[in-house]
């Protein structure tokens, strides 16, 4: 009994294994099918205890190449896929950075096809619906330095939500609704233009 428990638990796992490479395939197809998104968009930091750090709502706007526009309540954050412009809205300060050594840089490709070959991909039955889809990623190193990256897809097979924990067990979510394909954007807006009286950082 023990025996055909035990292979019914490995058949399982290898089942999964694979669905969750099978979801991930198909949401690379879909990303690579598509230029641009643009969703409504609202992020929570939580701290170790589970405790709320901060929050924030608005809009996002994503273009292949990792330029986007994270447009919030407190603050908007614009990349072009080489600078990324962090303003502050309640100080009136922006910070500028290469897009690489941003901590804030938000690289959806990144996600989708490059971290998932440093990681151990299982399905998350337990959280999925028949709505979403939810896969984790497990690093086989330090080299990304977070502990877990979990990823909810939709029935379109677009990414609906990211969870992200770093190495001090700081929960990032990232949630995406109202999702549209293929918006035209133009491709002045993914450069920012401090409004006068600004107090610019220049790190790049």
């Amino acid at each position: 009994m023990k025996i055909k428990f035990f292979f019914f638990f490995l058949t399982a796992q290898i089942l999964f294994a694979q669905n969750a490479n099978e979801i991930l395939k198909m949401v690379q197809t879909k990303f690579n099918s598509i230029s641009s998104f643009s969703a409504n968009f609202s992020q929570t930091v939580t701290d170790n205890q589970g405790k709320p750090i901060s929050k924030d709502n608005g809009k996002f706007i994503y273009k292949r190449k990792n330029k986007f526009i994270a447009d919030l309540r407190k603050s908007t954050i614009v990349s072009n896929g080489q600078s990324v412009w962090n303003f502050d809205k309640t100080n009136k300060k922006v910070v500028i950075s290469t897009f690489f050594d941003d901590p804030t840089s938000f690289s959806i490709e990144r996600f989708i096809f490059d971290y998932p070959a440093l990681c151990r991909i299982n399905y998350v039955k337990e959280e999925s619906t028949e709505f979403e889809k939810v896969i984790r990623l497990i690093p086989k190193d330090e080299l990304l330095d977070v502990s877990e990256i979990k990823i909810w897809i939709n029935n379109s097979y677009l990414i609906s939500k990211l969870e992200i924990v770093d190495l001090l067990d700081i929960r990032f979510s990232f949630r995406f609704t109202d999702i549209l394909e293929n918006p035209e954007i133009s491709e002045s807006r993914f450069n920012f233009y401090p409004p006068k009286g600004t107090k610019i950082i220049d790190l790049r």
